[in-house]
């Protein structure tokens, strides 16, 4: 579960507290469950990893559309000749 899906339970488990007025148990465990859900939140906060930047950015990763793409080849022909392919 994410830190902000315990959030938003804890603030939906308030919500239910305040809408219940005749049933004070009820009441305080709701209000239980959403601390219980905010402490959760916060050691998931406190152990997530953290952000990890590439090392090489995406524009550098790959060549641009633009730019001419360079390809030689070569293969020997019957008789011992070669054939030079090059665009």
């Amino acid at each position: 579960m994410t830190p902000q899906f315990l959030r938003a339970e804890a603030a939906r488990f308030r919500e239910m507290a305040e809408a219940v007025t005749d049933r004070e148990a009820s009441r305080q465990r709701l209000l239980g469950m959403a601390a219980d859900y905010e402490m959760r939140a916060k050691v998931a906060d406190e152990n997530q990893p953290p952000e990890i930047e590439p090392m090489v950015s995406e524009a550098e990763a790959e060549p641009a559309i633009d730019e001419p793409v360079e390809v030689k080849a070569e293969r020997k022909r019957p008789g011992g000749r070669t054939l030079r392919l090059a665009r």
